[in-house]
């Protein structure tokens, strides 16, 4: 009887614990659906995406990605105010200029979370080259600003505008585009029309 009853235990456990994953994946699902159709009556000529993190996504270049984000997170932080969402703040030297916006707070759709989000244009070469280099950078930190994740974009022209109803806008090319994030933030950011940086 003993034998028969510390087999049954496993197989419970086990049953519980898919039924929970089951659970989790059918609250994401119909949070994706119901966030859409509300997307839907806002603007019929916005392609929208939803980013979906799962635990899939971890690994060395996630890792390698918030490792460098630490690097450059004292400098992001000095951005962050509230006063000055969307207000090109402006640094320069002797070769450089750069503008860093502070677009506001991200949700992440599974209502636990939000990112800082700020933009940054740099231009390497001013006054000395011919033709100077210019980098454009995404970053994202953690709601406490303790972590960060940066990616880089082709041009300045494929960097967000404004955050909207837990979206984050990009006007390409004349296409209105918008993301959401669900579950945190990929190693990849891809953006429909854009690509993935």
């Amino acid at each position: 009887m003993k034998r028969k009853f510390i087999h049954i235990i496993p197989i419970l456990i086990l049953l519980i614990s898919c039924n929970q994953k089951q659970q989790q994946i059918d609250t994401w699902n119909n949070r994706i659906a119901e966030y859409q159709a509300k997307m839907e009556k806002i603007e019929s000529d916005l392609i929208l995406d939803t980013l979906v993190f799962n635990e899939n996504m971890n690994g060395k270049q996630l890792t390698e990605k918030y490792d460098f984000g630490q690097t450059e997170l004292d400098f992001y932080k000095q951005f962050i105010s509230e006063k000055h969402i969307s207000e090109k703040q402006l640094l320069t030297d002797e070769y450089t200029k750069t503008e860093v916006t502070y677009l506001g707070k991200l949700k992440d759709l599974d209502n636990q979370k939000f990112y800082h989000v700020l933009t940054n244009f740099k231009i390497i070469g001013i006054g000395e080259m011919e033709s100077p280099r210019g980098i454009s950078n995404i970053a994202f930190l953690n709601e406490n600003m303790e972590k960060a994740i940066i990616y880089r974009m082709g041009m300045p022209d494929e960097l967000p505008t404004r955050i909207e109803n837990e979206i984050l806008y990009f006007n390409h090319e004349s296409e209105k585009i918008g993301i959401s994030i669900l579950g945190g933030l990929p190693p990849m950011l891809c953006v429909p029309k854009i690509g993935c940086n």
